[in-house]
Order: structure tokens, then sequence, then C-alpha cells
């Protein structure tokens, strides 16, 4: 197949543009100069590169001569494992923009680690990383031009994910990062590259950092002082974040409040360890056919042991509504058991005094219906969310969900100056010893068929009997 290239001529009258604000006489320049729509696609995108005199492939970002630039530099690094230096390579040759590659880094570039916290398979920690990512090639000095502060830090933090027992690097480690790389969002954590922990030998993800800790940390922490318009904001983005995972035909597997980051304006999804594509077929393999994850969390069907799918997604993200709704976890209060699993296949739905707007009440119905055809699509969600956050920052706009979000507030305002949650600045709940959220194996067998309980109070917030308070 012919590569279309610009000629030398072509380059020299359009190479001191502004590919951003190109005048009308300078558009139609280009429009006559450049036939191939591909390439005149590239370059009112992406500009030129300087070295080759083509259209960039990204932002700043040249495929053809950055592979060459990181092909003369494979010999100087070494992960110590070969499958992980050719993993990491492979996205260093494919990448079409500096969002898609990864970098071996060496632990001696963190500074200041520390630990934050201990998940189902991972640990995870909080460094300085001294030099920060790879963003284009500095042609006048011959080196990778790198970005050395993350948004809104002077510096360059960042979280190092330790996998247990990754010595031996697994098929499952690989495959988290080249979900991210996959997913090019705001809405979902950035891997910049991975490291190694020098005393255990275990491999470590080198991703973002989020200021606020987990979505489960800032809903205990500030809840009793979000508004509305700022819990729609969480979920459009949280639903912005699931249609980019979907859109590239994968499964998120795992998806809970523990696996949100909370960052400034920010909902972020993270922890893609369980992230597959949604046409890859069962596995024969019975550990890999066990039902991984956050019981409440977990869509009845998959509890029964279907396999996971986009509408599994769909349903925890009805769940994950509920509580950026009401603040609290879901079952907190009682144990994450056989007898959960059982009363979630029958209907059970959390419950909770605290009042839903109506319009919001029935996208969080949707998501958790028994049927998994019934629920929304992630487009669907977004679009729905998205509509109802823009006519809750619209001032002239007296639409219905400003009218059901008041009604709320005075419901609240009552249950929040007398109910335990929520009097005080920070959220106060007991959680039972028996609520487990992190992932585990949920090894639940017989579990019945199932099904919707019957829910004839449409204006309550309940679907079943629980109620978590």
């Amino acid at each position: 197949m012919e590569e279309f290239k610009l000629s030398d001529d072509v380059f020299e009258q359009i190479k001191d543009f502004n590919h951003w604000e190109l005048t009308d006489e300078q558009k139609l320049l280009i429009d006559k100069l450049i036939l191939n729509e591909e390439l005149k696609e590239r370059y009112k995108c992406n500009g030129l590169c300087k070295e080759c005199k083509q259209p960039n492939t990204g932002n700043g970002w040249c495929k053809s001569c950055n592979v060459k630039h990181f092909q003369q530099n494979f010999n100087n690094w070494t992960s110590g494992n070969n499958e992980v230096d050719k993993f990491i390579q492979k996205t260093q040759l494919r990448a079409k923009r500096y969002e898609e590659i990864l970098e071996w880094i060496e632990y001696d570039r963190f500074e200041n680690v520390e630990y934050l916290a201990k998940g189902g398979f991972g640990t995870i920690y909080k460094a300085i990383w001294k030099d920060g990512y790879i963003e284009e090639w500095d042609s006048e000095n011959n080196q990778w031009e790198r970005k050395e502060y993350w948004i809104q830090h002077k510096n360059f933090p960042v979280v190092l994910k330790c996998l247990h027992n990754s010595q031996n690097v697994t098929s499952e480690f690989l495959r988290e990062i080249e979900s991210h790389t996959m997913i090019i969002s705001d809405g979902v954590t950035r891997c910049f590259g991975i490291t190694k922990d020098p005393e255990s030998n275990n491999f470590m993800m080198v991703i973002e950092y989020a200021e606020e800790g987990s979505l489960r940390q800032y809903l205990n922490n500030t809840f009793n002082s979000i508004k509305w318009v700022d819990k729609l904001n969480i979920l459009q983005r949280i639903a912005a974040g699931l249609l980019s995972i979907h859109e590239k035909e994968l499964i998120h597997r795992d998806f809970h409040c523990g696996n949100m980051l909370k960052d400034n304006d920010y909902t972020i999804i993270t922890d893609l360890g369980l992230c597959q594509p949604a046409n890859v077929k069962p596995s024969q393999n019975e550990y890999e056919k066990q039902v991984y994850g956050v019981l409440p969390y977990v869509a009845p069907e998959v509890l029964r042991g279907k396999e996971y799918t986009q509408e599994s997604d769909i349903y925890a993200f009805g769940i994950i509504t509920y509580e950026v709704c009401t603040g609290l976890p879901p079952y907190h209060d009682i144990a994450h058991d056989k007898i959960l699993a059982i009363s979630i296949c029958q209907g059970l739905r959390p419950k909770s005094d605290y009042k839903i707007p109506q319009l919001i009440l029935n996208i969080i119905k949707q998501c958790w219906d028994a049927d998994p055809s019934k629920r929304p699509k992630a487009n669907e969600l977004y679009d729905s969310l998205d509509n109802l956050y823009d006519k809750l920052l619209d001032d002239s706009d007296d639409s219905e969900i400003k009218k059901q979000v008041e009604e709320a507030e005075r419901i609240n305002e009552k249950i929040t100056s007398t109910s335990l949650p929520y009097n005080g600045t920070t959220l106060s709940y007991t959680t039972n010893p028996q609520a487990v959220y992190t992932s585990r194996l949920l090894n639940f067998k017989n579990l019945p068929e199932p099904k919707n309980a019957i829910d004839n109070k449409d204006d309550n917030n309940s679907i079943g009997e629980y109620s978590g308070n």
C-alpha cells in the first residue's frame, strides 16, 4: 500500500503556519496543497514534525521519528525480565501519541516513597518521580522533553502499585498495564511505566496520583458538604470514563468506589486489573472462571457464575451512583456473605431514608435491573447525567431536576440534623466486621435465579427490604 507524504516544496510553504490558528487564506492553501485527507487531518490536528517534515501522528509526536529514538536506547535499559522488556518496547514502537508509551523506570528515580494502602491483590505507595513523563522529542538538544510536574502539583507525585508475587511477571499484570495504554481519557487513570521494588523484586506500575484518594475516602470526609451539582459532576465523569472503557470493547469487572480516585474536579477510574476484551472466550481453566470482586457491586447474574459483561459494569455503576447520592457504602452494616448474595439475586438493593431526586433514582433503578438487557448503555448513562448536570448549572432554566433537588434538600435537611451519619463534618457510621470492600474470591453455589423485587413505591429510594442507615 502506497504511503502518502508531503513533498519538500509543500513543507516549505506551510512550515511557519500555526496549525491551531490557520487564517482563511492558509486554510485554502492547505486544501490546495495537501490532497490526501488523512495527511491533511493529521496536520490540522497535530502540526508538522521538524525532523521528517511530515504531519505528526499526535500532539507534538511523530511516530516514525520517535520509534528510531526509542530503538537507539533499547540496549541502555532492562527490567531484568525479557517479557517485560518486549512489552514496554512494543508500546514504544506502536505509539502514535505520547500518552500511549510506557517506560522502564529505575527505582532510584523515585524519592519520598510512602505506604498508602493495601488492596485485594496489591499494595500502593506514593512517591515523587524525579524526572516526569516523556512528552516530546527535543530535536535541538537531541533528548526527550519531559513533563516535570503533574496537574496542580509543584513536583511529580505518582502512585506505585505493587502486584503481590509478581517476581515472575504474570499475564494479568501485563494485561492491566495494556488496558491503561489502550484507553486515553481524563476519566481513566494513566500509567506511565513499570519499575521494580528492590527489596521484594515485585514489579510495580507507575500511575498518576490523586490528591484526595479514593472516591470512598472523599465521600467519608466531605459528603455532608457536597452539593447535588457536585454529585452529578462526579457521576457524569465516572460515566465518561466507563464509556471510554466500553468504547474499546473492554469490561472493567471490578467497578466500585474504592477503584475511583478523586483529584480536585476530576473523578478517575483506576485498577483495570480485571479488565479484558468484551469478546474474550470464556476460559476452560477453572481458576480463571472463578468470580472475584466486591460483593455489593457484583451483578446477580455474575454471582450465579455467568461471565462479566459490560452490562455487569452498568449494574455496578448503579450501586456506585446510589452510594454517591446517599454517602454510605452499600450494605455496610450487614455481613457480606452467602445470605446477602442470595438476597441480591432475589431482588435486594440498597435502601436509605436519604432522599434522591426521582430523575436520578430512575437511572439507578435501570442500572441495577435484574435483567442485563434492560440496563442502559454507557453512552446513554453519560448523556442522561450530563444533561441533568447542565440543567442544574443553568440559572435560567427552571427544570424538573432543579425542583426535585430542592425537594430532596428540604427532606434531607431534617434527616441530617437528627441522623448520626449526617450530622457531623464527616460521615459517621459503623461497618460490620464481615462487610468486605476489597476484591476477593466470591465462591457462592446454588444461588437463585435473579429477579427484581416488587416495587410499588416509585417515589421512594427503596428496592427490596434492606435498610442501611
